[in-house]
């Protein structure tokens, strides 16, 4: 039953309501620029009161920050306008860089784009400087308490509710997925089922994060649990992560009965499924009906000797995930247990916290920062040296708030901002010219801010619409200008209207800087970089237990890891953005199988590099090192040739040659094992040296499903000049 009245139509209410008590006590305390109390009310506009107020209490936060941070630099290069744009540049790059990475990202926005325009503003007039910081303190600080008494008393739409469905819906939709992959191993699921449910489970993780940051600050009762949710939420993580390798491990081991090699694989896979039952139960409300049982995988020893020592190596693996998922689960009903107090907290461990690791640059996010710095040295050398720039100094500030909420959607393009300003502009231009004129007491006035953004709210309240929404509320303040004497001036409307097209051009110019932002050129340097790094984690990889990396090199380690680990996500975000005319042919559901199989190598290589830290076997080592270092050689050759181009290798002779090294690998690892005595190494190390071969397999399979779907795709396209 559709809900009366809707979602949508309340939060419109609420926004609107909140824009016009804000604008009239602004008006009423004769403050000037009442619109900075109006982008407060705009941009803190969420869905439950938990949202609102978080974000709230970051943007006032960060505007504090930025009036101390502004006035600072007003202070010290008040009468330098080169050293105070230098500083203000090395400012906002700094809060730049740590907005695109970090899960409070709108505090470092706030921090950032509030300090230009209140530096630029008082840098003109620096008496008014600090007035002009209070001002903008006190008028975010007055949207932001009216919106949250707003929020709270009309229509509350707290996140409790539906934080209460998310951690059940979380744990339904793991199960759901351990399930399937259970299924899979059986020989019973399907590839297409298993990546929907992967997809869901995501989904739910992903929602279940702010949904918990918003219940915290509304909810007395899950802060107090805070950080017993907290073990939840790193444990469920945790989780997701170790079922994605598991079913990665099954692609390896898709050709062994496991049901055979495992006799108790059934009660086990029933045991998980049992205590993710119970754990869904306990996060309803309800007490446990049954404790987690003793779960074990013993092999069937007979079967297991008749097994390729790569065979070997794929079972081993896949049953290692099991037994770790089986300790997990473990510890995630004793969590819930505690958490909803069905058992004493006490005895549950801490959890224990990732070491301190080595700063490692990310260069997407440093490109990001240079081109929007290159928009405020561009905007910066207009208004110094062109005369009547519509906007003057205004006009910086303006570069400033869009150019950073640009600088973190690259893939936008600037084409599908022309449409959403145009009509913002010209929907303010007529309140401004035809309407306001004709009114004579906050009454009308008051109706008009309620109607206008009510409209606004309602009519744009889509998530896909958010750009039209905010450039709407944002432009019908700045254009109208409430203020208590009034004016109107059409010059005014076409300065603001001007000032699009030359930031349209700042953009245009600043996508090249420092390198271009198309589509499919940021594609193929993506793919360029992830083959580098992965080459270069090949070559570091070394046998020698005596050996130690310097500083340098773990430094160098740490970022080619984080290279390979990051990038394939990033390619996933621009493979929607790709133009039709550059596919030639192919499909978008073929480039998005290449970034698939670009993250699943990237998995492997972790994989491998991991097994590698944890390898404890020197004698089997010293008998393979040669023949490890033979096929590492090979795939670097490949790897190299990959930089070249997605295509720039035959499938059908890589996947000759790969398959011959592992082979040739495999009977050397048979001599080993066979030749050398049971007292030289224990079962340990041939299972520890099992994994490495496992981890060798999965990234040369990995490899050559990736040159293959490759292959399908005409990349010179790609790499061909053209105007945009």
């Amino acid at each position: 039953m559709t809900e009366f009245p809707s979602r949508r139509f309340k939060n419109s209410v609420q926004v609107a309501l909140a824009m016009a008590i804000a604008y009239g006590i602004a008006l009423s305390q004769n403050w000037d620029r009442a619109y900075w109390a109006a982008f407060a009310v705009a941009f803190c506009g969420l869905a439950s009161i938990g949202q609102s107020v978080t974000k709230a209490a970051m943007r006032m936060l960060g505007t504090l920050v930025a009036v101390c941070a502004s006035l600072a630099l007003i202070a010290l290069f008040a009468q330098e306008r080169w050293l105070f744009i230098a500083a203000l540049s090395i400012y906002a790059a700094f809060f730049t860089f740590m907005m695109l990475g970090s899960k409070y990202g709108y505090f470092w926005q706030v921090c950032c784009f509030v300090a230009i325009i209140i530096a630029v503003d008082g840098g003109t007039d620096s008496v008014n400087a600090f007035q002009t910081g209070i001002l903008r303190a006190q008028e975010t600080g007055l949207g932001i308490l009216v919106f949250s008494l707003v929020t709270i008393f009309v229509w509350p739409s707290t996140s409790a509710t539906l934080f209460k469905t998310a951690a059940p819906d979380l744990a339904k939709a793991q199960r759901q997925y351990l399930m399937a992959c259970f299924d899979l191993a059986r020989g019973q699921g399907s590839a297409p089922e298993i990546q929907r449910l992967s997809a869901e489970e995501a989904q739910a993780i992903a929602h279940f994060e702010p949904l918990l940051a918003a219940a915290q600050a509304e909810s007395s009762e899950v802060w107090e649990s805070r950080r017993r949710w907290g073990r939840y939420q790193h444990q469920a993580k945790a989780l997701s992560q170790l079922m994605a390798r598991w079913r990665l491990s099954l692609v390896d081991a898709e050709t062994l009965d496991l049901t055979r090699l495992l006799p108790d694989l059934g009660h086990f896979g029933s045991e998980l499924d049992a205590r993710l039952v119970e754990i869904t139960s306990m996060l309803g409300g309800n007490a446990p009906q049954r404790q987690p049982q003793g779960a074990a995988l013993p092999y069937d020893r007979v079967d297991l000797e008749r097994l390729s020592h790569f065979d070997k190596a794929a079972l081993v693996v896949a049953r290692s995930y099991m037994l770790e998922m089986e300790q997990l689960t473990r510890s995630l009903f004793e969590t819930v247990s505690a958490l909803k107090g069905f058992s004493q907290a006490d005895a549950l461990p801490e959890i224990s916290r990732a070491p301190a690791t080595m700063f490692v640059p990310d260069l997407d996010r440093i490109g990001s920062v240079v081109r929007f710095l290159a928009m405020i040295w561009l905007a910066w050398l207009g208004v110094i040296y062109i005369a009547d720039l519509p906007g003057g100094f205004g006009f910086l500030s303006f570069v400033g708030g869009i150019g950073l909420a640009i600088a973190s959607m690259p893939q936008l393009k600037v084409s599908k901002l022309f449409v959403p300003a145009a009509t913002s502009v010209l929907f303010a231009g007529v309140v401004y010219i035809f309407i306001m004129p004709a009114l004579s007491s906050f009454l009308g006035l008051g109706l008009l801010i309620f109607v206008v953004t009510f409209a606004i709210c309602y009519l744009f309240a889509a998530p896909q619409h958010a750009l039209g929404k905010l450039l709407g509320l944002a432009l019908f303040a700045v254009i109208t200008s409430i203020s208590n004497e009034q004016s109107y001036s059409f010059l005014s409307v076409a300065n603001t209207a001007l000032m699009f097209p030359l930031f349209f051009l700042l953009v245009a110019i600043s996508a090249y800087i420092p390198w271009s932002t198309r589509p499919e050129r940021v594609f193929m340097r993506l793919t360029d970089r992830f083959f580098r790094s992965s080459d270069y984690l090949l070559s570091a990889v070394h046998w020698d237990p005596q050996r130690a990396d310097t500083r340098l090199q773990r430094w160098r380690n740490a970022f080619h890891a984080y290279e390979v680990a990051t990038i394939p996500a990033k390619l996933g975000t621009w493979a929607p953005c790709l133009d039709d005319w550059v596919m030639a042919g192919a499909s978008k559901e073929q480039v998005q199988a290449v970034v698939t199989r670009l993250q699943l190598l990237g998995s492997r290589m972790e994989q491998l590099l991991e097994e590698r830290d944890n390898l404890d076997a020197p004698i089997l080592i010293q008998q393979l090192r040669d023949d490890l270092r033979g096929w590492q050689n090979g795939i670097r050759s490949s790897m190299r040739r990959l930089t070249q181009g997605p295509a720039a290798v035959d499938q059908k002779s890589l996947q000759c040659a790969l398959d011959n090294t592992l082979q040739k690998l495999e009977g050397r690892v048979r001599d080993v094992l066979d030749r050398e005595s049971e007292d030289q190494f224990s079962e340990q190390d041939a299972e520890s040296i099992y994994r490495l071969l496992g981890a060798y397999r999965g990234v040369s399979d990995a490899l050559v499903s990736c040159v293959g779907n490759a292959g399908t795709i005409d990349w010179s396209l790609w790499r061909q000049e053209r105007f945009a």
